[in-house]
C-alpha cells in the first residue's frame, strides 16, 4: 500500500493496518490509497460478487461492493430495480409517471453516495419514504378527496420493512 491510507467513509487519515476509523467510527476491510482513491487490496472481481451473490451472504456482498470502485453504483442499480417493482404495489394507482420518477431518483441518489454503506443507508431510507410521498401526492394531485388514513397503512409497513433491511445491511 502507498502512504496515506485514508479511511473510505470520511477520508480523514488512518493507519495502513487499521480496520475502523477513528474519526468517524466506521468499520472497513482496508483504508483508501490516497494516490488512487482505491481500497488497499484492489478491485473485487465480477465473479468474486457473483459467488457471494450466490452464496447469500450479506455481508461478504457488503464487502465485495466495498472494495469495487464503481460499489455505490452498482447499489444505486439495485435500489433502482427494487423501487421500479415494489413500488408500484404501494404506490397509489394512477401515479405511474410519479412511481417511475421516483425509482430513477432512488437509484440515482444512492450511486452517487461516497461509498457504500451511504449509498445502502441513504438509498434505502429515500426508498422507504417514497410511497408515503406518493400518496401526499396523489392526495394534493386528487384534491384530498378519496384518501383516507388507511389509505398509508400499506407504506407505512414498506417501510418499516425496508428500514429493517436498511439497519441490518449497515
Amino acid at each position: 500500500m502507498r502512504a496515506d491510507p485514508r479511511c473510505p467513509h470520511c477520508s480523514e487519515k488512518v493507519s495502513a493496518t487499521a480496520t475502523w476509523c477513528m474519526h468517524c467510527g466506521q468499520d472497513f476491510a482496508a483504508p483508501t490509497d490516497a494516490s488512487s482513491g482505491q481500497l488497499a487490496g484492489g478491485d473485487a472481481s465480477v465473479a468474486d460478487l457473483e459467488a457471494a451473490l450466490e452464496a447469500g451472504e450479506f455481508d461478504g456482498i457488503t464487502r465485495i461492493l466495498q472494495r469495487r470502485a464503481d460499489g455505490p453504483r452498482v447499489v444505486g442499480v439495485a435500489l433502482g430495480f427494487v423501487a421500479l417493482v415494489t413500488l408500484p404495489i404501494v404506490a397509489p394507482a394512477g401515479l405511474t409517471w410519479a412511481y417511475l420518477a421516483a425509482a430513477v431518483s432512488i437509484g440515482a441518489y444512492a450511486a452517487r453516495q461516497p461509498s457504500v454503506d451511504d449509498a445502502i443507508r441513504d438509498g434505502g431510507t429515500a426508498l422507504a419514504v417514497m410511497p408515503v410521498l406518493l400518496w401526499l401526492v396523489a392526495a394534493i394531485v386528487g384534491g384530498f378527496t378519496g384518501v383516507s388514513a388507511l389509505d398509508l397503512v400499506g407504506p407505512t409497513l414498506y417501510a418499516g420493512v425496508v428500514l429493517f433491511a436498511v439497519r441490518r445491511l449497515t
